[in-house]
């Protein structure tokens, strides 16, 4: 392995164990999670076909086709494995993230252990949830060997799931540090006394588009995902919500608690790819400030007709780009049905 290679591996890998696998083609663990998401792929149509409440049952067969879709995109994502290692690699040998620019390191590990808090806390609530009627089967004598393998059965498409969103979460920060580190060059060069140069935008134009042609690499690895969830997420959350509401309890909170949780987290971390590619229009229209020259205002000026055009970011299958502008209206929607429901039930 090259020095490049090397480092890539040192630090890609923090990423986490989908990372790690890809990097050091250790295919077995692939296809574990996958095999992971395809028992808890099994559990929820099994809880489909028992199940006489609606909306859980709802729930479950979206669950359901959710997580098969994911098991096959880790199947997939196997004999893809080279395609992924080469944008890691290409990532870390432009970005030089963990070399020249701590700031942006530390924004990574600070993301990093915010999703470990988001997943440490939705694991107490489905252990919280599903260790009770273990305990009470337990104290009636009633326990079989079945209902220890249905329980460790959830936990394991627990772990693979969040396994798998890890992976999608790392994609995302990926692209946010270069989004950020073209924040950074651009507030520089304002703050600069020199005049500007066609020198200086060029290298900061030359970020953006490693920034966005990052963007578009991981959005046609991660479509299957990206897409699946952006869906899912939203009419899960609805579902949780409305039945939190018409059905109120201490575990459909929980639950409705959990499925927020999640929902926030990634949908953040989507949609934060087109805040920052867009956000950093008026830093750059400063910088006619800086100079004379008509030729670094045409530079200026082309780079501002990039960035008008706002369509930097994850899309739903290549339909229209993921803004924020977009989930706070579906999630609006949503809402408003959710606090409708009662009365649409009655």
């Amino acid at each position: 392995m090259n020095t490049s290679n090397g480092n890539g591996l040192n630090h890609a890998s923090k990423a986490g164990i989908i990372t790690w696998a890809l990097l050091s083609a250790r295919k077995i663990v692939i296809l574990l999670i996958a095999f992971g998401l395809g028992l808890e792929t099994f559990n929820w149509f099994i809880a489909f076909s028992h199940s006489t409440n609606k909306f859980f049952s709802g729930s479950a067969l979206i669950f359901g086709i959710e997580k098969i879709i994911y098991a096959f995109f880790m199947f997939s994502i196997c004999f893809r494995r080279d395609g992924y290692t080469d944008l890691v690699m290409h990532f870390e040998s432009n970005a030089k993230i963990h070399l020249n620019h701590p700031s942006l390191e530390a924004y990574i590990k600070r993301n990093r252990y915010i999703f470990h808090l988001f997943t440490f806390v939705n694991f107490l609530i489905l252990f919280s949830l599903a260790i009770v009627p273990l305990i009470v089967k337990l104290i009636e004598s009633n326990i079989s060997t079945l209902d220890v393998l249905i329980f460790g059965s959830w936990h394991i498409g627990f772990c693979s799931l969040f396994a798998l969103l890890r992976f999608f979460v790392e994609a995302c920060l990926y692209i946010h540090t270069c989004f950020i580190r073209v924040e950074n060059q651009i507030d520089t060069l304002n703050n600069s006394s020199n005049a500007l140069s066609i020198d200086d935008i060029r290298k900061v134009r030359r970020l953006y588009c490693f920034a966005v042609e990052t963007t578009e690499k991981f959005n046609s690895l991660l479509w299957p995902v990206i897409s699946t969830y952006f869906v899912v997420s939203i009419v899960n959350s609805h579902f949780a919500f409305a039945r939190a509401i018409t059905e109120p309890s201490f575990a459909l909170t929980m639950i409705c608690f959990g499925e927020f949780s999640v929902f926030f987290l990634i949908a953040y971390n989507m949609i934060y790819i087109n805040h920052l590619a867009t956000r950093i229009y008026q830093s750059v229209y400063s910088l006619t400030y800086k100079t004379d020259s008509l030729f670094a205002k045409k530079e200026v000026q082309l780079f501002l007709t990039r960035i008008e055009r706002a369509d930097v970011g994850f899309t739903f299958l290549d339909l229209f780009v993921i803004t924020p502008t977009c989930v706070t209206s579906l999630a609006t929607i949503s809402l408003t049905l959710g606090l409708a429901e009662p009365t649409l039930i009655k």
